[in-house]
């Protein structure tokens, strides 16, 4: 009896972490104004945005993405899920206590159905992506959701909040989101962030252009982790205001966050890494195990750590590397150029 009662305690217990650790994502109903579409539609055009989010935000990172029960099961008595659009969003996602919550809205424009997709964090109120399509039919709203949604809910992947604050501040820094920039070149946008006196990237460059290319050949790990680039594509690649930061700026960078030594942990996101290698986030420049690519095209060490090439050329064939591991050690390396990594740019000074 005593070894069963042990037993169900641990049991408990390691439900208790799990569900502790977790991070709840919620894809509401799908809504519309009356008789646009019908609730067969609806429900299949939900159950597409609850299958890419499963895929964008998997179990083994700390992801649980509800189901339609587990969403009406957890809804106060009398309320559906259907009822809910606008500002009331994060307040049904608290309801269910979902840690994000989404939902789509179709409409109409003229003779065509709009779609509009929003995205919530519901600690902090704050609206973490969106997109609007419109086409002519039910058919080409699932479409675009097929083409947006990977991005829609990677956005979660570099989104952290404390206190209703987008992002944490040490108790010794005022870092804050300064902007967002919008490379002119394609219309990406890409979160930034003030880190002592330094402006950076606050997720990896996904610009297209010849020596780069996405995780595995992949295209979702393109928006989930940005590309990856050989130096001679990294040296060219930042938007207009921007540049591949020298190895000196990475020392800086460092030296802000209270040195090399926690340097890897204070700036790396909070899930993601494997063999508890997870960050703090600190400063909000959520670095993502993406890994890199040798020259002979294998892929490694994804989930465990990641590289970020430097403007600093030490030798004809060799560049300057920055390498965050599973550890809380930041390191500065030499690789061969012909690697790829991922690139974070800085704000040229002004």
């Amino acid at each position: 009896m005593a070894l069963n009662k042990r037993i169900l305690f641990l049991t408990i217990f390691l439900f208790v972490e799990i569900s502790v650790a977790a991070t709840h994502v919620a894809v509401l109903e799908t809504v519309s104004e009356k008789d646009v579409i019908g609730r067969s539609e609806k429900m299949f055009l939900t159950d597409k945005l609850r299958d890419r989010a499963k895929a964008v935000l998997p179990a083994y990172m700390g992801y649980v993405i509800m189901t339609r029960e587990n969403i009406n099961a957890m809804l106060p008595p009398g309320k559906s899920i259907e009822e809910c659009e606008g500002s009331c969003l994060v307040e049904t996602g608290k309801n269910i206590a979902a840690d994000y919550v989404a939902q789509a809205r179709v409409g109409k424009f003229g003779e065509q159905l709009t779609l509009t997709v929003e995205l919530y964090e519901t600690a902090a109120n704050n609206l973490v992506a969106s997109f609007t399509t419109r086409k002519d039919d039910a058919v080409g709203l699932l479409e675009d959701i097929e083409h947006e949604a990977d991005n829609f809910f990677g956005k979660v992947l570099q989104t952290s909040s404390v206190d209703g604050k987008m992002i944490k501040s040490d108790e010794n820094n005022d870092n804050t989101i300064a902007n967002v920039l919008e490379d002119s070149r394609d219309g990406k946008k890409y979160r930034i962030v003030k880190i002592g006196n330094q402006v950076w990237m606050a997720e990896n460059l996904n610009h297209k252009i010849r020596n780069s290319g996405c995780y595995g050949n992949k295209s979702a790990n393109c928006e989930k982790y940005g590309r990856l680039y050989t130096w001679s594509a990294a040296s060219k690649i930042c938007p207009d205001g921007w540049h591949l930061p020298s190895k000196n700026e990475y020392t800086t960078l460092f030296s802000s966050v209270g040195g090399k030594a926690t340097a890897a942990k204070k700036l790396k996101t909070k899930i993601g890494w494997k063999n508890n290698g997870d960050g703090l986030d600190t400063y909000g420049f959520s670095a993502l195990p993406a890994g890199g690519k040798d020259p002979k095209g294998k892929y490694n060490f994804e989930f465990l750590g990641t590289k970020f090439w430097s403007s600093t050329v030490e030798q004809n064939d060799k560049a300057a590397s920055i390498y965050l591991t599973n550890g809380s050690s930041a390191y500065l390396g030499l690789d061969n150029k012909k690697n790829a990594y991922s690139v974070r740019c800085i704000k040229d000074s002004e």
